[in-house]
């Protein structure tokens, strides 16, 4: 599997970023509490869009554990 997906549904204009920069993105966005469609940068149907919605999915609960916690410890 490639580190880089395409973010661009226009041919005439490709763009690829790293997966990592994604991931960092999607798991920054679950953490704030933003939501996918206003947090996610990337076109609809685009691998990177996918990724990222994977990966902000994962992240969740982990971001709502987090503030669970603090919540509890205020």
């Amino acid at each position: 599997m490639s580190p880089r997906v395409s973010a661009s549904n226009n041919p005439g204009f490709p763009m690829i970023v790293s997966k990592s920069t994604i991931e960092k993105q999607a798991t920054e966005a679950a953490g704030k509490g933003q939501s996918i469609n206003d947090a996610c940068p990337y076109p609809f149907g685009t691998e990177a869009a996918d990724h990222f919605k994977a990966v902000y999915l994962l992240a969740l609960p982990k971001a709502q554990a987090t503030d669970a916690r603090e919540d509890a410890t205020a």
